[in-house]
């Protein structure tokens, strides 16, 4: 069953939307009272692909290129971008999708552009700048995750540590082994940036458009944290 409408607000996690036509919502009474509570929200974007996102599209592609990753015949940005197009199309299910000004959607160039930065953090590419500094604000807590994952430094891409951020720490005295780490915020930093942090890390969360990442069951099992036992008061949160 589908509707659509249009978004009146949003109060948190709180959407409230108005339909275009509610004549057919008595066809809601024939679902199941405990799933109709479920529902799925698609988002027809109207703004159009800006210069700066073709233009770090274009960059991390040339970087893949230089990289060879693949063989020589992988080397030609134009090959590479056809294949990427390729692959996106076929995971979102987008027919015609385009960096051009005129068809591009700018929703879907971001997710073209995280589909880009994951290869090359799988695949160890090399990156000529940094893309924290080019990331719209709503893709840096992917970027975050994906590099928390990766384990390289959120801002440079070297090999990172990982770093817990004010209000996660953990304090003198305790033994990080004992420690509950589930839910406490974090950053993967590179050895430079991890010590950046610990003496201006306020400032550089906002300079950066960071809010860190909670550790989940996969962040503790890839830095083998402890989640069960000790403290789990949650003051930290």
């Amino acid at each position: 069953m589908e509707m659509t409408g249009k978004v009146l607000s949003r109060r948190g996690s709180v959407l409230t939307i108005e339909l275009n036509d509610d004549s057919e919502l008595y066809k809601l009474d024939k679902y199941d009272p405990q799933h109709t509570h479920q529902v799925g929200i698609y988002i027809d974007d109207k703004r159009h692909v800006s210069s700066q996102q073709r233009n770090f599209a274009w960059a991390i592609i040339g970087d893949i290129a230089k990289s060879e990753i693949g063989g020589y015949w992988a080397s030609y940005p134009n090959l590479i971008y056809d294949n990427f197009k390729a692959m996106y199309a076929r995971y979102y299910g987008v027919e015609d999708f385009s960096l051009s000004d005129r068809k591009g959607v700018k929703s879907q160039a971001n997710e073209f552009i995280s589909m880009l930065l994951q290869f090359c953090l799988d695949h160890n590419v090399g990156l000529s700048f940094l893309p924290i500094q080019e990331l719209a604000p709503e893709e840096v807590s992917k970027w975050e995750y994906a590099c928390l994952m990766n384990k390289s430094c959120v801002i440079c891409g070297k090999k990172a540590d990982l770093h817990h951020l004010e209000g996660s720490r953990i304090g003198q005295g305790n033994n990080r082994n004992k420690v509950n780490h589930m839910g406490r915020r974090v950053e993967a930093l590179c050895r430079v940036h991890h010590n950046q942090w610990h003496h201006d890390e306020a400032n550089l969360m906002a300079k950066y458009h960071l809010s860190g990442i909670r550790v989940n069951a996969e962040i503790a099992q890839l830095y083998r944290l402890n989640t069960v036992g000790g403290n789990d008061d949650r003051s930290y949160v």
